[in-house]
């Protein structure tokens, strides 16, 4: 090796290692963490929520719902039954759940917790929870029937828009009727004021129901 080369060699090598480290690139935001921040948007609905029992948002405007030919028929024969000392007793009496949409009428306690793609309610009723998506997913093609079925929701301003199909046969939508495997609901959530939310749910099914079923409950 000539000394020329070794000396040029020895400089390079210096130059290398002199040369200033540059700064490291900002770290890009974490996409999960992108998705908890974008929670802070949506309304607070934290804290424990009770259905309004005693009336304290005045009496609830709440119908029988409008039932087809067969049906009706249906139903006037469970309350026959019931004239006669029968079907005194519901599903309940041997602790199946109500299932959607009895379960958010029950007098207990619910909670909400948001999660980056879905909402989970907590309900002290039966120890129940319902699993609401909200990542865009849309409804499954089959769907296995549950009591409170394949729910999607998504956010219209202020109000909290779940669609629910895919529900149990042995959910009732009232005392002695039923609903076929048509049945879906569509739940509007809604905080009108500091101490009130709003749930708005309307039932279509048009082999029970000869029209729309709509409730409101606080």
């Amino acid at each position: 090796m000539s000394r020329t080369f070794f000396i040029a060699l020895v400089s390079a090598v210096v130059v290398v290692a002199c040369a200033p480290a540059k700064p490291p690139a900002a770290p890009a935001a974490d996409a999960a963490t992108q998705k908890w921040a974008a929670l802070a948007k949506y309304p607070d609905w934290s804290g424990v929520w009770e259905v309004d029992w005693r009336n304290e948002h005045g009496p609830p405007h709440r119908e029988a719902p409008k039932l087809t030919p067969e049906w009706q028929a249906k139903a006037d024969a469970y309350h026959a039954a019931q004239a006669k000392g029968e079907n005194l007793q519901s599903d309940a009496a041997n602790c199946v759940p109500p299932g959607l949409p009895g379960i958010m009428t029950q007098p207990y306690p619910i909670k909400f917790l948001y999660q980056p793609n879905e909402i989970v309610m907590l309900i002290e009723s039966y120890m129940q929870f319902r699993q609401i998506w909200t990542d865009g997913r849309p409804h499954q093609d089959d769907p296995d029937p549950t009591f409170y079925g394949d729910s999607i929701g998504h956010w219209e301003g202020d109000t909290l828009v779940v669609d629910t199909i895919g529900l149990n046969p042995q959910n009732r939508i009232a005392p002695g009727v039923g609903h076929s495997d048509k049945l879906h609901v569509v739940e509007r959530f809604r905080r009108v004021d500091p101490e009130w939310l709003e749930v708005t749910t309307t039932l279509t099914d048009p082999e029970v129901l000869a029209e729309p079923y709509t409730t409101t409950t606080y």
